[in-house]
């Protein structure tokens, strides 16, 4: 009774068209369930067959990002795994090249993008290369990627994944896409050791870092923490093996 003093407007114009009394109902029916929600059929979930990645980054991935987080500060914007599809595009009236070149960046994206952080223009692009870069066919993609960027007047670096960051090399390879002062260049921790493997965060899963207490009564002690402190408050202790073997630049917590 309600819907029929609703819609007596859209009733009488749809009286109109000569419908008869049954497919004005009907009509009213399927516009008053659509307005009130009351139509929509309930998606079947299993029909969807996705789930969140344990890990959008991994764990070096996550390390380096950290790292050039602390060293690019407010000066870049740092974007992951970017699309080359999103960066680049092809130019080109042959539309079957237009199609095989566009499908061949669609698949590929680059490991970072620094962009300025007003404008969000892309200002160089960075490929972190783990050992998995030294197959043949990585090294085949690799050199398509450098290609894209070469084309496109895109400057792309390429950093070795390791364990151990020098915040002055990285400043060095930065440093003509992006502006850094020397003397505002953060202290980064620097691990390196060739004995020992990292152990895992307990909470978190990374690869942890050593670092030395700075405060309290630990003051001076080694202990591996959380590369993703503060969010991560992971730690564990830690026993030299090889001191001749450790290099390590402190880090202030």
């Amino acid at each position: 009774m309600q819907s029929q003093q609703k819609f007596s407007f859209l009733r009488s114009f749809l009286r109109t068209f000569g419908l008869s009394p049954k497919n004005v109902d009907d009509i009213i029916s399927r516009v008053g369930n659509l307005l009130s929600g009351t139509g929509r059929k309930v998606a079947d979930l299993r029909q969807y067959p996705y789930l969140l990645r344990d890990n959008f980054l991994s764990p070096a991935e996550l390390s380096f990002y950290l790292v050039l987080k602390n060293l690019v500060g407010d000066r870049a914007v740092i974007s992951t795994k970017v699309n080359l599809g999103d960066l680049f595009y092809v130019k080109s009236h042959d539309r079957s090249v237009f199609r095989t070149y566009t499908n061949k960046v669609d698949r590929k994206h680059v490991d970072f993008l620094l962009c300025d952080p007003k404008t969000i223009h892309p200002l160089v692009g960075i490929e972190l290369d783990d050992k998995s870069h030294q197959r043949s066919d990585r090294k085949t993609r690799d050199e398509f990627v450098e290609m894209v960027f070469r084309a496109a007047q895109m400057p792309l670096l390429r950093v070795p994944a390791q364990r151990a960051y020098s915040s002055v090399e990285l400043a060095s390879l930065l440093r003509p896409h992006i502006k850094l002062d020397p003397a505002e260049i953060p202290s980064l921790p620097i691990i390196l050791d060739k004995e020992n493997t990292a152990p895992r965060c307990p909470k978190c899963g990374l690869d942890m870092v050593l670092r030395t207490a700075k405060k309290g009564s630990s003051q001076g002690a080694q202990f591996w923490g959380c590369p993703a402190f503060p969010s991560c408050r992971g730690i564990l202790a830690y026993v030299p093996t090889n001191l001749a073997n450790l290099v390590m630049e402190k880090e202030e917590i």
